[in-house]
């Protein structure tokens, strides 16, 4: 018997028009299944995803960093470094992937053109695909993972806020796009500087999670009491980060040196490495 994924995905309010940005943790959902003995195919979980949203847009994640270290990137070839459910759906022919070789997503369906068109040289910030999902009300889906693992969309919210522990750093390597031709590109990312410690706030995974139920910014489902699906919204919760970094020194999202939000760490720029 296969894992029912229709099921599976059926309990954290996804219409048939949202656009859904994929997080998901294979690992979970295969050690899952093995423990009650069922099969499971990241290829029919991929054609359920679609199922649940056939007027929408599907979009998995392919983020990889390595051209950050010089590694050429293939567009059709580099995979993703955050779960092998993007890995499989590289190989479909339905999916098309976005441009920016350190966040790129697979998509499919209605605004695939849209996406794929896009050639932001940064990664975070405004018209990029983190700004299209925030501007368009997506979900993120996430399957078997945490909110703190998951949850980039923090980046955006740091980004057009301008947090004065991350600054905009360029990167430059060899592309290889679409239609198999290879140059150099430049592209950036807003990064930390080299002896500056940027975490997850040390806030408790468990209350992290609590607040965004309580504030309806998610809803979450556990699959037979074991496997964890959740739906996020991405504007409001950007807008929750955003309000965070702020109003309340960012407390509620980041760690600066081992101190909660980025004031208690008295971060003296002249003493930054970058």
């Amino acid at each position: 018997m296969e894992l029912d994924y229709k099921e599976l995905l059926s309990h954290v309010g996804i219409k048939k028009d949202d656009i859904i940005d994929v997080a998901s943790d294979m690992v979970s959902i295969m050690m899952f299944c093995r423990k009650r003995k069922l099969d499971f195919d990241p290829d029919h979980l991929i054609d359920a995803l679609k199922e649940l949203v056939p007027e929408g847009t599907v979009m998995i994640r392919m983020f990889n960093w390595d051209f950050c270290h010089g590694t050429e990137f293939d567009i059709k070839k580099t995979p993703s470094k955050v779960g092998a459910l993007g890995n499989k759906a590289l190989k479909r022919d339905d999916f098309a992937r976005t441009k920016n070789p350190l966040y790129s997503w697979l998509v499919w369906g209605r605004d695939k053109d849209v996406l794929c068109a896009m050639d932001n040289k940064c990664a975070f910030g405004k018209d990029t695909p983190f700004d299209f999902l925030y501007l368009n009300n997506a979900k993120q889906l996430t399957i078997g993972n945490t909110v703190a693992d998951a949850c980039t969309q923090m980046h955006h919210a740091e980004a057009i806020c301008h947090v004065p522990y991350r600054y905009e750093k360029e990167f430059t390597g060899r592309y290889t796009d679409e239609n198999g031709n290879t140059d150099t590109r430049t592209y950036s990312m807003y990064v930390r500087p080299l002896n500056l410690s940027v975490k997850n706030t040390n806030t408790d995974e468990g209350e992290r999670r609590r607040t965004l139920l309580d504030k309806g910014l998610m809803t979450e489902y556990s699959y037979e009491g074991a496997l964890g699906v959740s739906s996020i919204l991405l504007h409001e919760i950007t807008d929750f980060f955003c309000d965070d970094i702020e109003n309340n020194e960012g407390k509620f999202i980041v760690s600066v040196d081992g101190k909660e939000g980025y004031v208690a760490a008295n971060i003296d720029k002249s003493k930054l490495e970058y």
